[in-house]
Order: C-alpha cells, then structure tokens, then sequence
C-alpha cells in the first residue's frame, strides 16, 4: 500500500512539473517568436501596401502613354490639322481653323501642357498651350530642349515619355516640367525628318497618383541607369541617383521586385521597388521606419505584460489541472496492469501476433530467438526440423466477404482449423492470418526421417488436395495455394514468405483452385522481358481506325505473353497498356472532341481486386468497344473538324515566324504527312500556300491601315525577311508593298 502510495505520488509530481514546464516554455517561445516576427509582418504588410501603390502608378504611367498615342493618332488623322503637317505654307484659312481644333484637343485633356506640330518643310512650330499660342520658327522658339530632341530624333522611340524639364515665355521665362511624347514621321528612309506631332504632359498630373496624402513615405521614378524621372524632395528631374548608397541594390536586382531597409537622408527606412515596366522605368517607395514601428512598440509593450499574466494563471491552472488528471490516470495505470496481464494468458493471440510479424519482417527470429519465443507460447514446432510454407488465398474474395460479413473471421478461423486437424498426422502445423484473402501455412515435420524429393512434393501436392475438398465441402468457397520449397529449417521456411507471397499473384494467370509453386515461379526472375512495342503501335492503329476487335486480339497477346515472367512484368506492361490506351483516348478527344465519360484518366483495374485475367480482359475489352463506338460516330465529322482546327490554328498565329507544316502536326499530335495530304485532298490548297496566303491579306490590312515600314509589317506577319516578303507579296499581289500602298491610298483620296 506504501508502495502504491509513493507510485502514485511520483505520478502526480511528473504530471504537475511536465505541466509547469510545458506551459513555461511555451509562453516563453511563443513571445520570442512573436517579438521578433512582429517587426518582420509589419515590414511585410507595408511592403504589400506600397507594392500595391507601386503598381497604380505604373497602370497611371502606362495610362498616360495610351492617352498621349491615342491624341497624336487623332492629331494625325484629322483632316483640318493636317494642312500644317503637309503643307510648305498653309493659308490663313487653313491655320485658323487647324490651330482652334488643337485648341480642342488639348483643352479635353486638362493635364496637357501643349501640343507642337512640326512641319520640316516649313522649319515652323505650330503651339497650342496654356500660356502661349501660334507659330514660332525653329529659331524663334522658346523651348530649346525640343529643338535637340528633334535633330537627334532617331535616339527616340515614339510614345516613350521624356522627362524634362524646361522654360517657356519670352518675356518671363517660366520653368516647365513634363512628360514629353514624340510622334514623327520621316522622309528619304528615315534619314531625315519630315514632320513631328510633339504631346507634352505635366508632371504634376503624376505626381497627386504617386505621393498621396493618406499614404506615409514617398514615391518616385528612375530609368535603368538611376536618373530620376519624377518628383523626389529636393531633387531635380534626371538627376543621377546611382551614387546614392540605397539605390545600388535596386539597380543590381533587375529580375525582380523586393524591399529592403537602408539609410536614406540620414533615416533609417524601407525602400520598396519594382521590376522595370515595358519603359525600363522603376518605380521606388521609401516609407520611414519610425512610421512602420509605432504601433509595434506599443504592442511589445501590451505583449510582455499580457504574457506575465497568463503565465501566472497558467501555474495555478497547471497545478489544479495535475490534480484533476491524477486520479483518472491512476485508474488508467491499474486497468493497463490487469489487461496486460490477461495479455499474457492469451498465448495463442501472441502467437499469431508474433509469427506474422516474423512473416512479414518485423520480428527477429535468428539467433535461437525462434525457438525461444515459440516455447513460450507453448508451440510444439521443432524449430531445427526441415518445415515448408503454404500460402493459401480464399477465391473470389469479394463474394466470400458479401456472403459471410459480420462472420468472417470466424470462417478464416474454422478453415485454418481444417487445415491444421487435416494435416496433424504428419506435421506440427502453425496457421496465421496474413488479413484479407491470405493465410499462411507453416508445417513442421514431426520427425526427422529423410523422404525422397518427389515423393515429398507428391505427397504435400496430395494433402492440398484434399484441403481444397475440405474447405469446398464444409465452408462452400474455394480456395488456391502457393507453395514453397522445404526449407532445413521453421525459420528458413518463414524467411521464403516475400518470394511465396509474390509467387501467389500468378493465381490471376492460373485462376481459382491452382496450385503455384515458388520455385517455378521465382525461375522466371532469369528472363529478360521486352515490350513489343511494334504491337503496341499495331493496337494504337487499331484503336485510332476504330478496329475494336484487332486490337483486343493485340492486346490479348501482349497480356498473355507476360505470364512467363515475374508479376512485375505483368504489371508495368499492364500500366504501360493503360498509359497507351489514354494516350490514344486524350487524342482523340483532342482531335475529334470525343466525349469519354466512362473512360477515366487512370483506366486501370486495381490488380487487387481481379482474381482472374479475364477479368482484366473484360475491363480493357470494355474500354475498346467504347473506344470504338465513339470513333465509329466521329468519323464522319473528324475530317471537317481538323480542317476547322487547322484554319484556326493559322489565323491565330500567323505572326509566328515558325509556324509552319510541322508546328501545327506538333500542336495537334499527328503526322505532317498524313496533315499535308489530307489538307490538299480537302482543299485542293497546299498548306504552306495558305500560311503565306493569310499572312499577305493581313500585310494588305496593314500596308492600308497603318503607317508602319514594311520591314516591320513583315516582321509582325511573320516573314522571317524583308526580301522574301516583297517577293511573296509580288507574287499574289502582282505589285510590291510600297505601290501597293500608294495605289490604295491614292484611290481612298480619290
């Protein structure tokens, strides 16, 4: 009773410190981690707040820039604007009313500054601005920086904004800055320029987007080589920031986006940035640290002495809690006493438990363990004496279960039973239920006498025999079995058990009733197998063509020669046969839009529960009628559907400069034979004429529509080459691309 007493003190006093403990520790660690990962979610949600606003800005940018290239088209199409683009010396009647709809257009647009037309042949600006109006000379011109921007316009991409800043006025010189858009069209091959529509933003329509006044910190702009292009305190525009300790970082990371912290003016902040847009322009946020840390530092504060309380409450807590969990655990220690000690009363369960375990490789039986560990679940086996493993396996498992359910362990029980008492007068004989359809069946000569090999294996094939009988006639079900060779020994027969349980799969080549021998199976490990893939291209033929009962005889075939060889074998071509047979039905479906509902993307019989092959058979057989049934219905409509696949295929890419015959097989997983034959059957059209055909209409949209060299016209119809763009363009057309464009044009103004 003392005893007790004292057991069930130390359990108390382990419950109550682990209880102590665990509650300390974890208060301790949770509190370190969220003291040092506050700093870093509070980084975090900043940086996803100014990445947000980043990306506005870079939407308003690339807004900007569609709304500046939209106004220069329209400046450039409108009819009554175009006399001081194309004329030397435009009349009175022609200026005034040109320069009211500039007017227009630049009062529509609040945030534009002003508009220059340029007309080279004239060397004259034609202005409409805010605080000034008319024509000036390129001598008289008051915004000199247009003026280098003009002589050196080929170092300018059109509709890329330029920052830049500029005075104004000729009797008061006011400064400007803004984002000019250059738009410009040139004569003798570019050499020269012809005439330029020039669209000046200002930079405060920008700057309200970038730096807004519910938003901490500061937003600006640099190009790749750190020249700022926006508004950054006292910082001019263009002004170089590559020297700036915190912009090395961003302009060494150029793939993507991130933040950081760092120095900037003598205060530590987060620096925010982007990836360079389609400008290769970044876009930079710089938000104080002290801004970030507010509420944080409060938060500690609130943090530690919430932790000091519920420390406090979790000692009492875990000191009443130890007391209420004492009791039921002692209880739970005393009824684990008695049930281990009806554990032990139980040998036969022990030894069930102990010789599947060694079946299956969890237990150690070397070593004189074996012999140990059977006399002490009081097994008369004779551990030394030569013993042969028998695996039996219940057939047709599935009906066995429907028929007996609540009463099958019972059942498994009464055959091990029959199996035992039939063989008692000649061996000691150990029965284990392996789970599921399996039974293992260890015998044990009972005396040493040495028999011959053949009348051995007579005589065992005889007593199996007769257990199927037995197990036929007083249980009604049937059953198979697999063999093992007669091993010197109880442990060499129960180390044969993976080599017999994998012999026993061959049952689905045999069928129900067998009896299969492990050593004749296991002799089929010294076969090589190859896969015959020339029937698998034959059954692929079949089954594309519709011809359902070639390629189940194929199949059939295939299947049966793997029942010479190792159950893997049957397995992986089995698997390689379902991957086949998906293959086929994803392109069919790809190219035929079949509709495949029963045909799943794993159509795969489970091999566990096919006990026959003809029940794989059935399976796959299945799956071919249904193949061919979809093929039958499809076939009329595939021939027209391909055609329809391939048209699209062109006019969705005629712009790919490899397009071509092969591609479009590729896409489609076909042959590009059998594509280009078909396609000039059907059409009466080479495949290659109608790429180029198509691309040459879309040149003649272009050549009409837009003012783009034809250089980049063929580029953008996919011609790999000017050269065989005129050619081809002259061969449909019978006229090149620039009369062509002439001729049309000359027949739109007539």
């Amino acid at each position: 009773m003392r005893k007790r007493s004292e057991d069930s003190q130390n359990v108390f006093s382990r419950i109550l410190i682990g209880i102590i403990v665990s509650t300390v520790a974890t208060l301790l660690v949770a509190s370190a981690i969220l003291y040092v990962n506050y700093n870093r979610i509070a980084l975090r949600q900043v940086y996803r707040t100014d990445m947000n606003s980043l990306t506005q800005t870079s939407r308003e940018v690339s807004k900007m820039t569609e709304t500046a290239k939209s106004l220069s088209y329209q400046i450039y199409q409108d009819y009554s604007i175009s006399a001081l683009l194309l004329y030397s010396k435009p009349s009175i009647y022609e200026v005034t009313p040109a320069m009211e709809q500039l007017d227009n257009y630049r009062m529509s647009l609040p945030f534009i500054e002003s508009i220059y037309v340029y007309n080279s042949k004239s060397n004259e600006f034609f202005i409409s601005s805010e605080t000034r109006n008319g024509q000036q000379t390129l001598a008289e011109l008051d915004d000199q920086g247009i003026k280098d921007i003009l002589q050196r316009f080929h170092e300018y991409k059109p509709f890329v904004p330029i920052p830049r800043t500029y005075q104004v006025g000729s009797t008061e010189e006011v400064e400007v800055n803004s984002y000019t858009y250059l738009c410009y069209d040139t004569i003798n091959d570019n050499a020269e320029l012809n005439y330029a529509v020039v669209v000046n933003i200002k930079d405060d329509w920008l700057s309200p987007n970038i730096n807004a006044a519910d938003q901490p910190g500061k937003t600006f702009i640099i190009n790749e080589n750190g020249q700022l292009l926006s508004d950054f305190g006292d910082r001019t525009l263009m002004q170089d920031l590559s020297k700036e300790a915190f912009m090395h970082p961003i302009l060494q990371n150029t793939e993507q986006s991130a933040y950081f912290t760092a120095d900037v003016d003598g205060e530590k902040s987060l620096i925010t940035y982007t990836t360079p847009d389609n400008l290769g322009w970044r876009y930079v946020r710089i938000t104080p640290d002290h801004l970030i840390t507010a509420d944080i530092r409060s938060m500690r504060t609130h943090t530690v002495l919430f932790c000091l309380g519920l420390l406090i409450a979790g000692l009492l807590l875990s000191y009443l809690v130890s007391r209420k969990l004492y009791h039921p655990i002692d209880k739970v220690i005393v009824r684990m006493r008695v049930m281990e000690a009806e554990r032990r009363g139980s040998l036969h369960i022990l030894r069930q438990d102990f010789l599947r375990g060694a079946l299956q490789g969890r237990e150690t039986v070397s070593g004189g363990i074996l012999e140990e560990r059977m006399k002490f679940y009081g097994s008369s086996v004779q551990v030394h004496r030569p013993s042969r493993l028998v695996l039996l396996r219940i057939d047709r498992f599935a009906d066995f279960c429907e028929t007996y359910r609540d009463d099958i362990k019972l059942v498994k029980y009464a055959m091990m039973n029959i199996c035992m008492e039939s063989a008692e007068f000649r061996y000691h004989t150990e029965t284990v239920d392996m789970g599921g359809d399996m039974i293992s069946l260890l015998f044990n000569h009972k005396n040493s006498d040495q028999q011959n090999v053949q009348d051995a294996e007579e005589d065992m094939e005889e007593l199996l025999r007769m257990l199927q009988d037995a197990v036929m006639l007083h249980l009604k079900c049937s059953v198979s079995f697999t063999v093992g060779p007669e091993e010197d020994s109880f442990e060499d027969a129960i180390s044969g058990y993976p080599h017999s349980a994998e012999a026993s799969l061959h049952r689905l080549f045999s069928g129900p009733g067998c009896l299969l021998y492990t050593t004749d199976i296991m002799a089929y490990q010294a076969k090589e197998y190859a896969f015959p893939a020339s029937k698998e291209r034959q059954l692929i033929d079949c089954l594309m063509t519709g011809k359902t009962g070639e390629a189940k005889q194929i199949y059939t075939d295939i299947v049966d020669e793997t029942s010479a060889y190792p159950f893997t074998v049957f397995q992986l071509a089995l698997s390689h046969l379902t991957m086949t047979l998906n293959h086929v039905r994803n392109t069919l479906k790809k190219n035929n839009q079949l509709t495949l509902n029963t045909i799943s993307d794993t159509a795969m019989l489970p091999l566990h529960e096919a006990e026959e092959l003809r029940e794989v058979h059935a399976h796959f057989y299945r799956l071919f009628d249904e193949l061919g049934l979809k093929v039958e219905e499809k076939r009329t409509l595939r021939h027209e559907e391909l055609l329809r696949r391939i048209n699209s295929i062109i006019e969705r890419d005629y712009a790919d400069t490899n397009l071509c015959l092969t591609s479009i097989a590729e896409e489609l997983t076909m042959s590009p034979i059998y594509i280009s034959r078909l396609y000039k059957q059907l059409t009466l059209k080479g495949l290659t004429d109608v790429i180029n055909e198509t691309r040459i209409i879309k040149a003649q949209h272009l050549l009409i529509e837009t003012e783009n060299s034809v250089a980049d016209i063929a580029e953008k119809t996919g011609f790999t080459n000017s050269s065989y763009f005129y050619r081809m363009f002259k061969k449909f057309n019978g006229v090149t691309p620039n009369d062509y464009r002439r001729k049309e044009l000359r027949s739109e103004q007539m």
